[in-house]
């Protein structure tokens, strides 16, 4: 009587395992990837220029730093200053401009580099200093909060202090480090850094 029992995987049948091992992988890595840059896209907020843009400098300036510094909590931010829309808030201190957007399209638009370096989320605050312009990684994981009686900048207005101006329109906010010129934009469809 002949005795049934496992028998072994030829070494073609072994390769298509491992591959359909590691397509399985790759789309589960894909997906959390996917996942963890989608937080915060879609929400009201009016601030929203019909023009979406990437994250290249225009040509003739500087080229802005892509890297984002070490991820901080900025669940603490007081805003200065708040978008008509309440959809973007900024903050200036002697160190930095900084804005929050609360609602934003341009998930897709952030590089994945960056994406992967933050333990947090980037895309919700940019920054200018003196030495450029940057997304900021932020571990809180919550969206800015605006704090009721934060003082509206209103369309075509602006806002300087310590070295730096921020000025609010219809399609966003830009702020800019007034002595080296580096500068942001930020609205609901996109963003620049130059």
């Amino acid at each position: 009587m002949a005795q049934a029992g496992a028998r072994r995987l030829s070494g073609g049948e072994i390769a298509v395992v491992v591959v359909s091992l590691l397509l399985v992988a790759a789309f589960v890595v894909m997906l959390a990837v996917r996942l963890s840059t989608a937080d915060g896209a879609g929400a009201a907020g009016a601030d929203g220029g019909s023009t979406p843009t990437g994250t290249a400098a225009p040509s003739g300036t500087s080229e802005a730093s892509t890297a984002p510094p070490a991820g901080t909590d900025l669940s603490g931010v007081a805003f200065d200053f708040v978008s008509p829309s309440g959809n973007i808030a900024c903050d200036i201190d002697g160190e930095r401009a900084l804005c929050g957007i609360v609602a934003f399209d341009y998930a897709e638009e952030i590089p994945e580099a960056e994406t992967r370096a933050c333990d947090g989320t980037v895309g919700h605050y940019l920054q200018v200093t003196a030495d450029g312009a940057s997304l900021v990684c932020d571990t809180s994981g919550q969206a800015p909060a605006v704090s009721p009686g934060t003082a509206v900048l209103d369309y075509g207005q602006t806002e300087s202090a310590d070295g730096f101006t921020c000025e609010s329109s219809e399609t966003g906010m830009t702020c800019t480090h007034d002595e080296s010129g580096y500068s942001f934009s930020v609205r609901r469809a996109g963003y620049t850094l130059s």
